[in-house]
């Protein structure tokens, strides 16, 4: 008999760069990444839940699982989630992926390999796997227990120490995620206005000319805004720097990095300098 399907929402991080909850962010058709993401996930599987923190004790319209230890990260979710249904594989995703689509989790199904610990998509920038919209099989379990007997508290470890089916991205952009304001207006904007192919041409400056391996490039976007800009460059091109840190100019003027992007503009970056 198959192993059913369960799946498991990870909601219970601290949403520091954010500044708020992101799970109840409102994105498109005023739902919430917390509503939202469940009800991918019961599209899909034949049990889906919230995982949340174990001190949480606010109420939800939505069956919850609790973390079992502190500080633990997605693991903890994981965790808890085998320990209420170890019978089970867990589709886990994060609350925080405004792109993700019901025919990506679709795909992601029924690709399942059950005689594998896990199945799971590659990153488009790095082709690394990706923990957090994996399903993860019950022979995963004890890889599980183990790792975090360690003190291993990163998903991606663990889901590399894993047997595993790797798969790629049906839709490219559908694991892209919303860690900061600046990401939430990339998302917002994409979403309910679409997002056309431009080329841009990006300039790098001190240490990130150094990262990037290059003075300038001609650079292929979707990206909606210089901060979805940003992030795309900074996962592809192993930048070192967060956004915080960095200024930004569209065609020799310093702007915002909620500045929508047009066709053709030049784009350039600036790290922090000694002395300003």
């Amino acid at each position: 008999m198959r192993t059913p399907t369960y799946g498991l929402l990870l909601a219970g991080g601290k949403s520091s760069r954010m500044g708020r909850d992101k799970a109840d962010l409102k994105i498109v058709d005023g739902l919430s990444m917390r509503d939202s993401g469940m009800e991918l996930l019961g599209a899909v599987t034949a049990q889906s839940y919230l995982a949340i923190a174990g001190d949480d004790t606010r109420n939800y319209n939505h069956p919850t699982i609790q973390d079992l230890r502190d500080n633990a990260g997605p693991l903890a979710g994981l965790e808890a989630a085998f320990r209420h249904s170890p019978e089970a594989a867990w589709l886990v995703t994060a609350c925080d992926l405004p792109f993700l689509t019901s025919s990506t989790l679709k795909y992601l199904v029924e690709s399942r390999a059950p005689s594998s610990d896990a199945t799971c998509f590659t990153s488009r920038f790095d082709g690394k796997p990706e923990p957090l919209c994996t399903i993860y099989e019950p022979s995963a379990h004890p890889s599980l227990k183990k790792v975090l007997s360690e003190g291993i508290r990163c998903a991606r470890r663990f889901l590399s120490t894993l047997n595993r089916k790797e798969i790629e991205l049906p839709e490219l952009s559908a694991l892209d995620n919303c860690n900061r304001p600046e990401d939430l207006e990339e998302a917002r904007l994409s979403l309910n206005h679409g997002r056309t192919l431009k080329k841009v041409f990006v300039e790098y400056c001190g240490v990130l000319r150094e990262d990037a391996g290059c003075h300038s490039e001609e650079f292929q976007t979707r990206s909606v805004t210089a901060a979805g800009l940003w992030e795309e460059l900074r996962l592809s091109r192993a930048l070192s720097l967060e956004i915080d840190s960095v200024k930004v100019a569209i065609n020799d003027e310093f702007k915002s990095w909620n500045q929508p992007l047009t066709e053709e503009d030049k784009v350039t970056l600036f790290p922090p300098f000694a002395g300003g």
